[in-house]
């Protein structure tokens, strides 16, 4: 059992240090391909051609291009032996990383000529010879099942992490809220101010109920055809309800305050798992990503329609309002409504260019069937 143990770690390690080698090196070609597209034009990087940019930050442009390329090939390095085991996004990555790494390889390598002497054989025949080869070879059930084996123990982690990224901040917030906050906040708040909200929005509330409760008190005479309540008797009840409405007032603020302190308890716990999980978080992203881009094109279109649409589309307003005043309730502030209007003004508009920028950036050059079923989808805009 202890064996069985021992066996089951190590693998989860190599499943971590290979998902961690290939993430670093996909998002190292991606950064040499934004390289190349915004400054090259969408060709090869050439350290010796002058760009329209500043020495300085020509040389940090070489030296993020060069420290990129470096990532690439050590990734390249560690995770080809492994090559067998490897599927769906996986393998798109490695593509991407072999892409990479073989065009600066090539360009590295090649000799001052006008021209290159034709291949005796089509590349594709010679993929299509290579794959036949790969499946008959005698070890390529014991790589499937090696590959089986790695993707459950990534599933593991990816679903643990995610759990831990849920669970811990919850449980941290409601745990402290009920046995840490909460008493020493109800212990100290009477004798320290500065635990108490302002509160002329409370008061505010206040007043409104205090109105309504005398308006109540002439109806209810009205309606059993009695005699309206003396101006003793009216004062006298509206100041017992005052004295209510104050005590609702200092138990809501304090409530509010319970909210904030626990609500940062959460975030430490939060942030706890996301630093002592750093390597856990990257097996996460690349089963995140394996499962969007496993998605068809037009799965993948109809998920960022609606994401959008549901955030900075045309009725997004209303969701923003009651989230920002369910946020401010929970907070113990006013929801003011100027605020409220500058904020659906201008963040709605940020997200949009985010995702404009993504689509253009990112998207277009993973999946470009996607985004051209998202253009026809969108009535082509």
């Amino acid at each position: 059992m202890g064996l069985n143990d021992w066996m089951g770690a190590f693998g989860r390690a190599r499943t971590l240090d290979l998902s961690h080698d290939l993430e670093r090196g996909y998002e190292s070609a991606l950064l040499i391909q934004s390289i190349e597209l915004e400054h090259y034009n969408d060709r090869p990087v050439r350290p010796e051609l002058e760009l329209r940019l500043p020495k300085g930050m020509q040389a940090q442009v070489l030296r993020r291009f060069r420290a990129a390329l470096q990532v690439c090939r050590q990734a390249l390095e560690h995770v080809e032996p492994y090559r067998k085991e490897l599927a769906g996004q996986e393998m798109r990555q490695l593509q991407l990383i072999e892409s990479v790494v073989n065009r600066y390889e090539q360009t590295r390598q090649s000799l001052p000529t006008i021209s290159r002497s034709p291949e005796m054989l089509p590349r594709s025949l010679l993929g299509v010879v290579d794959q036949v080869r790969r499946q008959l070879d005698p070890e390529a059930e014991a790589s499937v099942v090696a590959g089986f084996r790695r993707r459950r123990d990534s599933t593991l982690v990816s679903l643990r992490i995610l759990l831990l990224l849920i669970l811990v901040p919850i449980l941290v917030q409601q745990v402290s809220r009920s046995y840490l906050v909460g008493p020493l906040v109800d212990r100290f708040s009477p004798r320290a101010p500065i635990l108490a909200y302002p509160k002329p929005q409370l008061e505010e509330r206040a007043i409104q109920k205090l109105r309504s409760f005398q308006a109540e008190i002439e109806f209810d005479a009205l309606l059993k055809d009695e005699a309206l309540p003396t101006r003793e008797e009216l004062h006298a009840r509206l100041t017992e309800r005052a004295r209510e409405l104050k005590l609702e007032a200092d138990q809501e603020s304090t409530e509010a305050i319970k909210n904030v302190l626990a609500d940062l308890c959460g975030l430490i716990g939060f942030a706890f798992v996301c630093v002592f999980g750093q390597r856990d978080l990257q097996v996460l992203r690349g089963f995140i990503d394996e499962l969007v881009y496993g998605l068809s094109d037009s799965a993948k279109a109809f998920a960022i329609i609606l994401f959008t649409d549901i955030f900075v589309g045309f009725h997004s307003p209303e969701g923003w309002t009651v989230l920002l005043g369910g946020v401010a309730h929970h907070l113990g502030l006013p929801a003011r409504e100027n605020f409220i209007m500058l904020f659906i003004a201008t963040f709605p508009v940020v997200l949009a260019t985010i995702f404009k920028y993504w689509i253009f950036r990112y998207l277009n050059r993973v999946s470009p069937s996607s985004v051209a079923t998202l253009r026809n989808m969108n009535g082509g805009s």
